[in-house]
């Protein structure tokens, strides 16, 4: 009897843990694509927009958004060329109110209004060089990769969505579509994935091939291991290049050499035209071959037994 009720209790627990997980990756997936759009938007004005100075004929401090919760907004009522227009203002340096004159943005294809503000801007230092923890991510504007996100929450949301529904009522055709979007899933992974790996191996070429040879001082090395129980280690070293600090990509004999002579030096080989640098002797990581075949293994594995059975029909 205790055994039936703990096992009914375990099975409960999951399904309210599994609905939480599967509410709180659709809130965070609307409010992506909220702010994804919002930043799109964001990103058109202060592209395209030009600056005007208008009056304040009306301010309301109201809640008409949900990002009004996280924010001290005001909603102003503007004239300009004999037409009243709205726009949302968030007072974040000071205080305005009808009688005001402000700076908006005016987008003529819009014909609207909109306050000036910085667009989302990622973490881009050039301090450590792009082959250290590369991802050619980076190569994408902010607004994509807001998308991408997006994306990624949408699909976690999809495949708790339709477990939790599953675990309740078996609908066999959203088992399947599942399914097909799960395989469709592994194999963008595995696009993408051969894509960032054939940027990674261009970009080597490009400061292999093009790169100037200088002599850098060295200040610190480090190496990072990469799993236990595997002897895997990335070597970096500390440089100052130009008057700056750098981190740059070094080879293992490099980091022997160094490691017990420091300070010294490296050769590098700089590019001006991207700003990055590695050591001379650097060869490129060819694990990140790995990861792509490792989706296609995947994509290849549920992929042939559905082949098969549709075979034997």
């Amino acid at each position: 009897m205790l055994g039936k009720i703990a096992t009914v209790l375990g099975r409960l627990y999951t399904f309210l843990l599994s609905l939480v997980v599967a509410l709180i990756l659709s809130v965070a997936t609307w409010g992506m694509w909220q702010y994804y759009q919002d930043v799109r938007l964001l990103d058109d004005f202060s592209r395209k927009a030009r600056p005007v100075t208008v009056a304040i004929t009306n301010a309301e401090q109201k809640q008409r958004s949900w990002q009004d919760v996280f924010s001290n907004s005001t909603y102003l009522t503007v004239e300009y060329q004999g037409k009243a227009y709205p726009c949302r203002f968030v007072m974040d340096s000071g205080y305005v109110g009808s009688g005001d004159r402000v700076k908006l943005l005016y987008h003529p294809d819009y014909d609207s209004f909109r306050q000036p503000r910085a667009v989302l801007k990622f973490d881009e230092s050039n301090r450590k060089s792009r082959l250290i923890e590369w991802s050619s991510i980076r190569d994408f504007s902010p607004s994509n990769r807001l998308l991408l996100l997006c994306m990624l929450l949408s699909t976690a949301s999809f495949f708790f969505s339709s477990g939790l529904i599953g675990s309740l009522i078996p609908i066999p055709f959203l088992q399947t579509i599942a399914r097909f979007l799960f395989v469709l899933a592994l194999g963008c992974a595995a696009i993408f994935f051969t894509y960032d790996t054939i940027a990674y191996f261009n970009y080597y070429q490009l400061l292999n091939k093009e790169g100037q040879s200088v002599s850098v001082p060295v200040l610190a090395t480090n190496r990072k291991a990469h799993g236990r129980k595997y002897n895997w280690y990335t070597y970096e070293a500390t440089v100052r290049h130009q008057g700056q600090e750098r981190i740059v990509p070094i080879s293992e004999d490099d980091f022997d050499a160094l490691s017990s002579s420091l300070p010294g030096s490296v050769t590098v080989r700089y590019v001006a035209a991207v700003d990055d640098l590695m050591a001379d002797d650097f060869t490129p990581d060819y694990w990140v071959i790995v990861v792509p075949l490792f989706f296609y293994l995947l994509v290849f594995l549920f992929v042939r037994p559905a082949y098969t059975v549709t075979r034997q029909r």
